[in-house]
């Protein structure tokens, strides 16, 4: 549900934070007070294009912010979270910025985010009932989600969307298979080849940083071998330091001799001739064993070339490489099977296509039955609602072809109304009433029971050409969608307010010589002057309070 609606700097709204809450809320106001802009507010929310003309006059920026709780419908998180947001708590926040210069931004949870992108998370979020862009009855794939809610055919529904998808992917893979021969066999003589090269090459994980390695002590044997010799022979030339360190040792030792507290001077020294000894003969070692092969720098050169060039064919790291071998490999293999996988997908095919063909005839006949009674069932509560000459009709029609079908089987839908006598019915979207079209939304709403799906109902407009007791009718049935999905509704009429679980007031008054609109929440003693306000004069009365007093009296019962 929608729990918070903030707005700023939109037209003549300064600033205003619109709580909502479970149930039935109502919006009622002054003809011009600025209903209208919470509309724009809503549809920015959930998409619609943002105009500069929106911005209150003298303003660089405006802002608009909807917090929602979605934790009670199902598909709104997964949606979240597939679009890449997080969902924390079951909230959803979104914040539209509009600037004078047209800089505008999208925020869903604190991240930036597209207009396409908002518009696919919407969808279904919120259903603007009245001349607005997001009307979902219209859709025909809404309409024939409600037929199968009414007449409870949702998981047979679900079973031809899941034949359709199965089928969709066999076709496509069965196409991609039946490429021409020539462009296969070219494929498969490019994958040969570059398999061959791949295989040629044995190529090791972690072969280029060892070859690295060895490619730099190569290029650096014969400094290596100059820097040892030198070394060498500061340690072993008759003036070198092992000779020094052995003359040194017999002084030291002929000196204990005659003073034994020089002792331990004798063993350091012997260490350390020891040590040198070392030293000097790892040297020797060391300068035997250094490699001054050039054919093998060569060899590491043309290796590490050759996988530069890899890098640029197979990818950027050696397990790339093996990854994209494997792949070719399985490609290679699928393609010399292509013929067996062939055969396979049509006998597959065929299973699949009979069992498509079967559950949704099955589904046609079931729709078919159930659309005579939804029809009729709307048609009566039209009756209540001040279309009394109005016929719901809903045109099926089925597709003889299967590959024709989609995911929502054999039929094509369409929800038609005749709203008077003699003309011919119409569909939904082309009715030019906005009160017609949402009284019809509330008349369906209402038949179905709905439990889910969408997340909020807007009524706007719902009381065009109505009044007394077909508008108490339309409270009432308000009242009962409200029961299990949260309603906001805009009215002009008393007797639709007086249902009201949550009554907001939206007014416009002149502020620092600036007109600005307040939206306030209105506790029970302000709902009864709102509802007397309502009901007609430009004062208070006794009798209009006694009058608003017995409509919440009447809708409490």
């Amino acid at each position: 549900m929608l729990e918070t609606l903030s707005i700023k700097n939109i037209a003549i709204i300064d600033s205003a934070e619109i709580p909502f809450r479970e149930g039935l809320n109502i919006l009622s106001g002054e003809t011009g007070a600025g209903k209208s802009i919470i509309i724009e507010a809503i549809s920015l929310i959930l998409g619609s294009r943002a105009k500069a003309e929106l911005l209150r006059a003298g303003c660089e920026e405006a802002v608009v912010e909807g917090l929602f709780d979605i934790s009670g419908i199902p598909w709104a998180c997964p949606r979240l979270e597939k679009l890449g947001f997080a969902a924390p708590s079951g909230e959803l926040l979104i914040k539209r910025t509009i600037h004078q210069a047209g800089r505008h931004r999208i925020y869903v949870n604190g991240e930036l985010a597209t207009l396409a992108i908002l518009q696919e998370l919407c969808d279904g979020l919120v259903d603007l009932c009245g001349q607005h862009e997001h009307q979902s009855l219209t859709k025909p794939h809404i309409q024939l989600e409600i037929l199968d809610r009414y007449g409870e055919l949702e998981k047979q529904a679900q079973l031809v969307a899941d034949l359709h998808g199965q089928r969709r992917a066999l076709l496509q893979e069965h196409e991609r298979i039946r490429a021409s021969e020539s462009e296969r066999e070219k494929r498969a003589d490019f994958l040969k080849f570059q398999i061959e090269e791949l295989r040629a090459a044995d190529l090791k994980l972690g072969e280029d940083e060892s070859l690295h390695a060895e490619k730099q002590l190569l290029q650096s044997a014969e400094s290596r071998v100059q820097t040892a010799e030198i070394a060498r022979q500061l340690l072993e030339d008759e003036s070198g330091a092992l000779n020094a360190l052995r003359g040194a040792l017999n002084k030291i030792r002929t000196l204990s001799q005659l003073d034994e507290r020089v002792l331990p001077q004798t063993e350091s020294l012997e260490r350390a001739v020891a040590e040198t000894e070392d030293v000097s003969l790892s040297l020797n070692r060391y300068l035997g064993s250094v490699d001054l092969n050039s054919e093998r720098l060569e060899e590491i050169q043309a290796r590490l070339s050759m996988i530069a060039d890899f890098r640029r064919k197979y990818g950027s790291e050696i397990t790339d490489m093996l990854e994209t071998q494997a792949r070719l490999e399985r490609e290679f293999t699928a393609l010399d099977q292509s013929e067996k996988r062939l055969q396979d997908l049509s006998a597959e095919l065929d299973r699949i296509n009979a069992e498509f063909l079967r559950t949704g005839i099955k589904l046609s006949a079931a729709r078919k039955k159930i659309s005579e009674r939804l029809a009729e069932t709307v048609t009566k509560e039209l009756k209540d609602l001040k279309m009394a000459e109005a016929k719901f009709e809903i045109e099926l029609t089925k597709k003889p072809e299967l590959r024709d079908w989609t995911a929502s089987g054999a039929d094509a839908i369409q929800f038609l109304v005749q709203t008077n006598r003699g003309e011919p019915a119409r569909p939904l979207a082309k009715i030019a009433s906005g009160g017609e079209l949402s009284r019809l939304m509330l008349a369906i709403r209402r038949v179905v029971s709905d439990q889910g799906g969408i997340g909020v109902y807007l009524f706007d407009e719902i009381d065009a050409g109505i009044g007394g007791q077909t508008a108490f009718q339309v409270g009432k049935k308000l009242k009962t969608v409200a029961r299990s999905n949260q309603v906001i509704c805009i009215t002009h009429l008393p007797q639709v307010a007086s249902f009201a679980d949550h009554h907001l007031i939206v007014r416009k008054n002149s502020k620092a010589k600036r007109t600005i609109t307040e939206v306030l929440s209105l506790a029970a003693g302000e709902r009864k002057e709102e509802l007397a306000r309502m009901l007609g004069g430009p004062e208070l009365t006794k009798k209009s309070l006694e009058n608003a007093s017995e409509l919440l009296e009447l809708a409490r019962e």
